[in-house]
């Protein structure tokens, strides 16, 4: 399953979707969780600052509340 093909309506955090940087299954929980830490501890050279399908999926999920 993949979040991207996912309604923005129907996406939580527990959805999982094919992490092609980390060639695994990964919920989007995890994908968020990561990106955070990547920030907060500067270390925006790990793959889950700079992933693309991660933005995707970080974008949908936030606009998720704003269509409410």
């Amino acid at each position: 399953m993949k979040c991207g093909c996912h309604k923005v309506a129907e996406m939580s955090l527990c959805d999982a979707f094919e992490c092609r940087s980390r060639r695994m299954t990964m919920s989007l929980e995890k994908c968020l969780t990561d990106f955070v830490d990547a920030d907060v501890y500067q270390r925006r050279r790990r793959a889950c600052f700079r992933c693309p399908e991660g933005r995707r999926n970080r974008e949908d999920f936030a606009g998720k509340g704003l269509n409410d």
